[in-house]
């Protein structure tokens, strides 16, 4: 009796261990047992929180983005990420804003020429939201981490604009980004 036991321990715990193994090793088949109809369009897996444990980001055909924790839990982050027709398909950044921190940036592009950016940080083992602009023309991220937004600005005659640039630095101390330029 005492050796079924323990057997029974012995096998619970490989099962356990095996499936969190296989969640954190394989994200993409992880994701594909638990969501079959998602179909995935972009994936990027990278440890952001410096605790030697990979986060995967997922982006599925269906334009909605997922977040796989390093505990091997997906959490669904946000839905309507798509690029519309003939433009660049939706991009997922890692970049670092400051020493010691990286965020997340996901993008795309819609008619006529416009960008969308949303950025987020791992937080409590999720993604929290700490900037989203769209810029006329261009959003690109800098290698030092600076995000800059190009817009349209209107003039005052009929039918003319002007390039303006906004440019977003991340503030550690208060955790957001602070816009300094010409912001929209």
């Amino acid at each position: 009796m005492r050796t079924a036991i323990f057997q029974l321990i012995f096998i619970t715990l490989f099962l356990l261990s095996s499936n969190w193994a296989f969640a954190s090793s394989d994200p993409k088949a992880q994701f594909n047992q638990r969501y079959p109809n998602e179909k995935i369009a972009l994936i990027k897996t990278e440890d952001i929180n410096s605790d030697k444990k990979t986060e995967s980001f997922i982006l599925t055909e269906s334009g909605k983005f997922y977040l796989i924790n390093s505990k091997g839990i997906i959490v669904f982050i946000q839905d309507e990420i798509y690029s519309d027709e003939y433009f660049e398909e939706p991009n997922i950044q890692i970049f670092s804003p400051a020493k010691n921190e990286k965020h997340v940036a996901v993008t795309y592009n819609y008619a006529p020429s416009n960008t969308k950016l949303y950025v987020y940080k791992l937080e409590y083992g999720t993604l929290k939201p700490k900037l989203s602009i769209m810029g006329d023309l261009e959003v690109r991220i800098e290698p030092n981490g600076e995000i800059l937004e190009f817009w349209k600005n209107p003039l005052s005659h009929a039918d003319a604009w002007g390039l303006s640039l906004a440019t977003y630095k991340w503030d550690a101390k208060y955790g957001k980004y602070r816009g300094t330029g010409q912001l929209p």
